[in-house]
């Protein structure tokens, strides 16, 4: 059982691919189990909370892969209400773009059999971004599948704007302390099915 969050780097390699072998586990089951209930209550409950923050948003989401928690009720509903709504193109040296998306718009096939939206799409700049994730912490702590890309795009916009980065997970998918690197991006909340976590990372 892991109890702190930071680790010698040498050995935090070994801890993630521990770790995302356990969180892919618990994911799928819980996919199993409850995913397309748990799309709905997603989906409710991410509307709230775009709706009750102030200003005008763009908000990024994805399109769900393997099993990941399903956002896009989330996101039509979103974009019904007059958001607009982009999902990210990978691209070199580990960055993401996010180009605009709507309902049943085309998306094309790419890495590992993802589904991205063509490069000819408006790029667009998120405010409020929507991250999936295989594990997490209550300080907002992620574990991802290793390539870095959200941690590279959060890092960049960051620098540039603020932006609410928001994880998507089954309640599964917590663990006591995700071990961290330097370039790793923290969340700044976790919506799963049955709650909104404030996380506390510093």
């Amino acid at each position: 059982m892991l109890t702190e969050a930071t680790y010698d780097l040498d050995a935090v390699s070994g801890l993630k691919v521990r770790l995302r072998e356990e969180a892919s586990a618990r994911r799928s089951r819980a996919w199993t189990q409850a995913g397309e209930s748990a799309a709905a209550t997603i989906a409710e409950a991410g509307l709230r909370l775009v709706e009750s923050l102030e200003g005008e948003h763009v908000v990024a989401g994805y399109h769900p892969f393997r099993y990941e928690l399903d956002i896009l009720p989330l996101l039509s509903t979103l974009e019904a209400r007059g958001y607009p709504i982009a999902l990210p193109r990978s691209r070199p040296e580990r960055r993401l773009s996010f180009h605009g998306w709507t309902s049943g718009a085309p998306l094309e096939r790419r890495k590992l059999g993802m589904l991205e939206p063509p490069e000819s799409t408006d790029e667009l700049q998120p405010t409020v971004l929507f991250v999936p994730l295989l594990a997490f912490d209550a300080r907002g702590n992620r574990l991802g599948y290793g390539a870095g890309f959200y941690d590279v795009a959060l890092s960049a916009m960051r620098a540039e704007r603020r932006v609410l980065a928001v994880g998507v997970a089954f309640d599964e998918q917590e663990f006591p302390a995700i071990p961290t690197e330097p370039l790793d991006q923290p969340l700044d909340m976790v919506l799963t099915p049955t709650r909104l976590l404030i996380c506390g990372a510093s």
